[in-house]
């Protein structure tokens, strides 16, 4: 499993940044206005009516997760640079291939590789043709050929799309914690494969390294990715040794480890040798033993609520 965040991601200084700001507010216009797409559209997107949404782009209202969720998925942009944070604009380095398109061709070029992602997800990349992916996105095969060469492009595409999704998810919901123990819990929550979304984006993962592990194969930002999401896990791990919440121990380690569990537990789930309980069950068994700090407070472990949340 991977996730975008990188360590400054996770380093970052909290509660410095306003999700009801007026910045805020101006970006998530620009990132509307560049879409093409209408403000009631967007709306309707997240799940808001058009006078919250209004309110919160003059910086009345504050922005919740989900909302900014939305709003990335849906224009195209990461969640961090809504945040007002530059330095980071993507999970990826781009592919050279999709740097070069210019602003007019980015839309049609995001829904089809977006249209890919879940056909792809869905199918698998063999069973999943140009045509099908042509007449699901509305346009016409030879129009696929014109913003991408091949199939393996396309999938290219779809890769990245996951990487934003899991870099956008932990953007917006992990920014305001700051609670190791609890932080910890929720990025586990968000990169688990109990959702539809996220079962999608496993799909992908597990496609990915299968291709990684036949010889020849073109995903060498994969490996930056993953990385990227281990040193997440990492410096968590190492927030909350300092704070006396997880035990001591060489936290690269215990990262590897726990991400290994992750994948290793996610993969059973996605192909139905586990169901979702017993995931939780095991999960919640492993932070127990190697990660929570034996003299915590019985209080509200991340166990307790990964227990309560399955």
């Amino acid at each position: 499993m991977t996730g975008g965040q990188t360590t400054e991601a996770g380093d970052h200084s909290r509660g410095t940044i306003d999700r009801g700001s007026e910045a805020t507010g101006l970006r998530v216009r620009d990132a509307i206005r560049q879409s093409g797409l209408k403000q009631r559209k967007i709306a309707s997107v997240i799940g808001i009516d058009e006078t919250k949404l209004s309110k919160a782009l003059s910086g009345r209202r504050r922005f919740t997760a989900d909302e900014l969720l939305g709003v990335a998925t849906a224009t195209g942009v990461t969640v961090r640079w809504l945040l007002g944070d530059e330095s980071q604009v993507s999970a990826l380095p781009p592919n050279p291939a999709a740097a070069a398109v210019s602003d007019d061709d980015a839309n049609p070029r995001r829904t089809i590789a977006e249209t890919a992602w879940t056909l792809f997800g869905r199918y698998g990349f063999d069973a999943v043709r140009i045509a099908d992916i042509a007449a699901a996105s509305g346009v016409s095969a030879p129009s696929i050929h014109y913003y991408f060469a091949n199939k393996s492009e396309l999938f290219d595409a779809a890769l990245d799309y996951s990487v934003k999704l899991a870099f956008d998810r932990q953007i917006a919901w992990l920014d305001d914690i700051a609670d190791p123990a609890q932080r910890l819990e929720s990025l586990l929550k968000l990169q688990s494969p109990l959702g539809r979304t996220e079962r999608g984006e496993w799909s992908i993962w597990l496609q990915t390294w299968t291709r990684m592990a036949l010889e020849g194969s073109a995903l060498s930002n994969y490996p930056l990715s993953y990385e990227r999401w281990s040193r997440t896990v990492q410096t968590t791990l190492e927030d909350g040794q300092r704070t006396g919440c997880f035990r001591g121990g060489d936290p690269r380690a215990m990262a590897d480890e726990l991400t290994s569990l992750l994948d290793g537990l996610g993969i059973k789930v996605l192909t139905g040798v586990m169901d979702t309980e017993t995931f939780s069950r095991r999960l919640r068994s492993y932070l127990d033993r190697a990660i929570m700090h034996p003299t915590e407070p019985a209080t509200a472990t991340p166990a307790d609520r990964l227990k309560e949340s399955s």
